[in-house]
């Protein structure tokens, strides 16, 4: 074979082997299904479309090429579940409807009966006629239905007309992929830029605690033996104030030393009371002779009455004693220790083993009512001055999506300590707040939002949308359905779960609210817009 041939068919060969950029092909062995017959055309390749729209509960990103006369253009519709801000959800089950409507009213409908796959209906328009139309997909399903109003959509005579009248390309911002079938894997939603009326605050550490008086802890008053047979009280358990939670029978070394020390302080007890009896007959006997004053009759009455109730206490010691020595129970007279509830609430601790003997101060059992709680704040000495008029807060815990508040309407400020922590340099601010569904326990850390009285109006974004960026707070705007800008922001005032952005974000921007750290992520390990899926 001569050299030139050779030349020839080698550059032949590459030319053959040149691919185009990866994109998104949807269909078997399509790109954008933008295969047109079997046989190479001159024609040039009408230019890619892509839309996003938020409507009717649904989020639809769609790709299509430009819609021509008598061409097939697939709409690679991808439909999402928008209803929820805390995560979108795929689309699993439908039929779609696009509809071409036309100037004069005249209509054109294409209809996809199943998708795809999750996520992806993909109707094949071939319009009849060329002019301005307004493009809709109608989805309706058991999951979810509802209509998108995609907007004016140009039917071109020719490919050549659609080539020309596309846009030119514009250099712009760095845009970042996440495609569709990542964002369904993940907890992912998105949110407008929007005029918000914030609450001006001041960021504290806090932590829920019982409201004073309304939570108790019940100790051994004396050593003694908790009764065999008893009531156990356990953890969780919903007590009433004065109910009897803990019965504890005093042990002999809380009685006396022995029996013949208490036998001889009952004995003395009763020759006590028996003379002191006498004695009040005797000074009734004189007062009626006028012999004495009224006074003296008195006193005799009370010093009888005084050596009766030590006949009866010494009585009661006597019967504890024998009891704790043979092991009878105590018996209906009462010779044991009732440790009774002083609040109506929950059992928050309960170390009562029946049979058990405990010493003097032993911890048996606390009762919290969680009803109403206590939020303390600890504020830094610098903002005491801005929130000690605070006319309420905002705060999260761990374990819960959603932000809780107190204000005058659901709470009350209580109190604002009038010392500075000399250790953490804060003061103690306290509210008042409601419960009513249990779901926040005393003891749990909060971080807390105390409100100034401000109010601020501004653009705002969910605090759920930042993310920490090299010490930068960042966002994620929404270029496309699945491209990103990302932006660093210059936040304001935060008030229930709403940032103020003043640099970064305008108006009607949608950030990622939802998965933004998975985002990141994809950013970071280099993901680039163009390296799509196949459909």
């Amino acid at each position: 074979m001569s050299r030139p041939l050779l030349l020839l068919l080698t550059v032949a060969c590459l030319a053959a082997c040149k691919q185009r950029p990866e994109g998104h092909a949807h269909g078997q062995g399509q790109e954008h299904g933008h295969e047109h017959g079997g046989a190479a055309s001159s024609e040039p390749e009408r230019p890619d479309l892509s839309v996003t729209v938020y409507q009717d509960g649904l989020e639809l990103f769609m790709e299509y090429p430009a819609l021509v006369v008598g061409q097939p253009s697939p709409l690679v519709a991808h439909f999402t579940d928008a209803r929820d801000p805390n995560g979108f959800r795929v689309v699993t089950k439908g039929r779609v409807t696009a509809t071409l409507r036309y100037a004069d009213g005249t209509e054109e409908r294409f209809v996809a009966d199943k998708l795809l796959r999750d996520g992806i209906f993909k109707p094949e328009v071939r319009p009849t006629r060329a002019g301005e139309a307004t493009l809709t997909l109608r989805l309706e399903g058991e999951q979810v239905s509802g209509t998108v109003e995609v907007g004016k959509a140009v039917v071109h005579a020719t490919v050549a007309a659609a080539v020309a009248a596309a846009p030119p390309e514009e250099a712009g911002e760095t845009a970042v992929s996440f495609l569709k079938e990542q964002q369904w894997k993940t907890q992912y939603a998105t949110a407008p830029a929007e005029p918000r009326v914030l609450q001006g605050g001041v960021r504290a550490n806090g932590e829920l605690k019982p409201v004073a008086g309304q939570s108790a802890e019940l100790s051994a008053p004396v050593a003694g033996r908790i009764p065999v047979g008893d009531k156990v009280v356990h953890l969780g358990q919903r007590v009433r104030k004065g109910e009897v939670l803990v019965r504890l029978m005093p042990t002999s070394s809380a009685a006396g030393t022995d029996v013949a020390t208490v036998e001889m302080e009952a004995a003395r007890a009763r020759a006590e009371l028996g003379l002191a009896e006498r004695e009040v007959k005797r000074a009734e006997e004189m007062f009626a002779g006028k012999a004495i004053p009224e006074k003296q009759l008195d006193a005799a009455r009370v010093a009888r009455e005084v050596a009766a109730a030590r006949v009866e206490a010494t009585e009661r010691q006597l019967a504890l004693y024998r009891s704790t020595q043979s092991g009878a129970p105590a018996g209906p007279s009462g010779a044991a220790f009732e440790l009774r509830s002083p609040v109506d609430g929950v059992v928050s601790y309960a170390e009562v083993t029946p049979g058990a003997i405990v010493d003097m101060g032993t911890r048996l059992v606390s009762v919290v009512n969680p009803e109403r709680l206590w939020l303390e704040a600890r504020v830094y000495e610098a903002d005491v001055a801005k929130v000690e008029r605070s006319p309420g807060a905002a705060f999260t815990v761990a374990g819960f999506d959603r932000e809780f508040s107190v204000d005058e309407k659901t709470g009350r400020r209580v109190a604002v300590g009038s010392v500075v922590d000399r250790a953490t340099r804060t003061v103690p601010i306290i509210f008042e707040l409601p419960n009513p569904e249990g779901v926040l326990k005393p003891g749990m850390f909060a971080k807390v939002m105390l409100y100034t009285g401000e109010t601020v109006r501004g653009v705002a974004i969910p605090e759920s949308a930042i993310v920490d960026d090299n010490g930068k707070p960042t966002v994620f705007v929404l270029e496309g359905g699945e491209s990103f800008f990302k932006r660093a922001i210059q936040p304001g005032v935060r008030s229930g779960g709403y940032v103020q952005v003043l640099e970064g974000v305008r108006e009607g921007e949608r950030v990622v609210s939802r998965g933004a750290y998975e985002l990141k992520l994809s950013a970071a390990a280099g993901a680039a817009v163009g390296h799509g899926h196949s459909h």
